[in-house]
């Protein structure tokens, strides 16, 4: 499914399309555009930016200033043509939500914002080694500038691509921590995060809906949205939710005066109980999800243009422990051994293991890529069960792979450490799990699409990235804290709320949905394309899920997930190649 698109370069444009300015798109997208002089710029999407402001960052952009272009409010795509210098620039969001693809044609460079339109005009097929790597290492984001489709390009968020005389080049224009303590950011972050959810609750009409999960980020949405706008909360509940989560959620929803719907639950609702009708743009969460979704969401159903979420804020708010190895490369010893010296206290463990790892990892990436590459390649586990960061990880789900699957994924590691090289451990981690909370949310649309909603976080958008990240994640992580800097960058939250140190979280209904579906997911697993293409050894992982429905072992449950969500993704997308029937 393609729904909102831009395109330019050397793209065919499809029946129907429009072109505005030089850009081509879809023909239900709202666009802008305006010119100054020489260069002309379209934005789409939510650009919070007047008129006046939008065009006089495309004269900064086009003077030189790639950088200016995520610098409006919002989470936009904009387009920068300089018809004097021969230059476009193009970019979407930090976060990937408006996501930005390339590839190489016979008659020149073309772009577009989406990957699977691409593909399909280019003849292009998924990336199945992509695909293999990230179920069996846990990430796609070693490989930034890969998509989930062959041939086909993807712009990192917090990248813009510039296409001139020269060809294509992205350009890095992250926000960079510049030194501020948790402190004294908290502030910029507080009014980003308030103008950003309601301005979105504005935009949503006289009322808006908002998932509130009694997580402190859906949490802190429906208190800031309610400031302005009458919100109706949606809770998943019954027996298989979390009971302390559907109890704070109650809480904050009675706070706020809230209209407040919480779902039955049941088994009926666990992972994999029913596939989508609707086929996402790439193997995504939400489709295992989906009974849990299609239970508590209908009464969201059309009833705003938007729907609230607060995913991202784990992203942006708190970094994970890779601060601590981040703050080890910097020289900050004495703070990183206190840190991983409290969570050894915490977990009743001693520290010395832990601090061993952290030393190897703030070695860098490319000696800990080529680590994980020989782990690989032989077979042998690296960097398991320690409850530190590193670099990647290499668990169980390794071992289902073949010795062709081994060759292709070892190869790809070791080319990274090569081509991507020395980084920060922490901001590295920021950036790959915001761009994979951004995509996920952009890969979902269809789904929720088919759930009649249209899901929106103000923790994503650019401002609030921008404010968060300005401070380093050796500031935002803090022992023995939980998301320190919600409750610094508003203190009108209540401290009920903020003073909460945990979350739920859904494995009991993987667990209930992977029994009740056993035989059917077997079925998936021998029909899978990665077994298929000899990738993926088929044993092992019918051994794997029969081992998670029977309770023993640790299965690698991310990792098992992550392939039937896969190959039910690829048996969707490659069935009409084949002239295959869809389920």
């Amino acid at each position: 499914m393609v729904s909102t698109w831009l395109a330019g370069g050397a793209f065919t444009a499809p029946a129907g399309a429009k072109r505005t300015a030089g850009v081509w798109h879809s023909p239900g997208l709202r666009v802008r555009a305006m010119t100054a002089g020489a260069v002309g710029v379209v934005v789409a999407g939510v650009c919070r930016a007047d008129d006046t402001e939008v065009t006089r960052t495309a004269v900064a952009v086009a003077s030189g200033r790639p950088e200016a272009i995520t610098g409006m409010s919002g989470a936009y795509w904009m387009a920068v043509h300089d018809s004097e210098r021969g230059r476009t620039v193009v970019a979407g969001d930090f976060a990937e939500i408006r996501g930005v693809f390339t590839a190489r044609t016979d008659r020149g460079p073309v772009w577009a914002t989406n990957a699977a339109m691409l593909a399909a005009q280019l003849g292009r097929g998924p990336d199945l080694e992509l695909l293999t790597a990230r179920i069996t290492v846990g990430s796609a984001e070693h490989w930034p500038d890969r998509s989930m489709w062959s041939g086909i390009e993807r712009v990192p968020g917090g990248h813009a691509l510039v296409l001139d005389e020269a060809g294509t080049r992205t350009v890095d224009i992250r926000p960079r921590p510049d030194g501020r303590s948790l402190e004294a950011g908290a502030e910029e972050v507080g009014a980003a995060l308030w103008a950003a959810t309601q301005g979105y609750a504005h935009a949503a009409g006289p009322r808006v809906s908002a998932d509130l999960s009694g997580g402190l980020d859906s949490s802190t949405v429906v208190i800031a949205a309610s400031a302005v706008r009458p919100v109706m909360a949606v809770t998943y509940g019954g027996p298989l939710a979390d009971s302390t989560d559907t109890r704070l959620a109650r809480h904050v929803a009675a706070y706020v005066g809230a209209e407040h719907r919480v779902s039955s639950g049941g088994k009926g609702t666990a992972h994999f109980s029913r596939w989508p009708r609707s086929h996402p743009h790439s193997p995504v969460l939400p489709v295992s999800s989906y009974p849990l979704d299609a239970d508590y969401l209908p009464p969201a159903r059309g009833f705003s243009t938007v729907h609230l979420t607060g995913h991202g804020g784990d992203v942006v708010l708190e970094s994970s422990t890779a601060a601590w190895t981040a703050l080890a490369q910097d020289g900050q010893t004495r703070r990183a051994r206190a840190a991983v010296t409290a969570l050894a206290r915490r977990v009743n463990t001693a520290p010395g293991p832990l601090w061993r790892v952290v030393r190897e990892e703030a070695r860098g990436r490319p000696p800990a890529l080529y680590r994980a590459s020989e782990a690989v390649a032989q077979g042998r586990l690296l960097g398991q069960g320690l409850g530190v960061w590193t670099w990647c990880p290499i668990g169980p789900a390794t071992r289902w792979l073949t010795p062709t699957g081994r060759e292709a994924v070892a190869g790809m590691l070791k080319h990274s450490g090569r081509a991507v090289g020395h980084v920060d451990a922490g901001e590295w981690d920021d950036w790959s799990a915001l761009r994979y909370n951004g995509s996920a949310m952009r890969d979902s649309e269809p789904l929720f699409e088919e759930h009649g909603v249209h899901q929106v976080s103000p923790f994503l958008d650019n401002e609030v990235v921008r404010a968060c990240l300005r401070i380093g994640a050796g500031e935002r992580r803090r022992p023995d804290r939980y998301k320190p800097l919600l409750a610094l960058s508003r203190p009108d939250l209540p401290g009920w709320l903020t003073g909460r140190q945990s979350k739920g979280h859904f494995t009991p209904l993987l667990y209930e949905g992977l029994g009740a579906r056993c035989r059917e997911l077997h079925r998936v697993i021998d029909a899978s394309e990665l077994v298929n293409r000899e990738l993926i050894d088929p044993a092992a992982v019918h051994t794997a899920l029969d081992e998670a429905v029977a309770g023993v072992g640790r299965p690698p449950l991310p990792a098992l997930e992550s392939f039937l969500i896969t190959s039910w993704w690829l048996g969707r997308t490659m069935a009409p190649a084949r002239g295959e029937g869809t389920e």
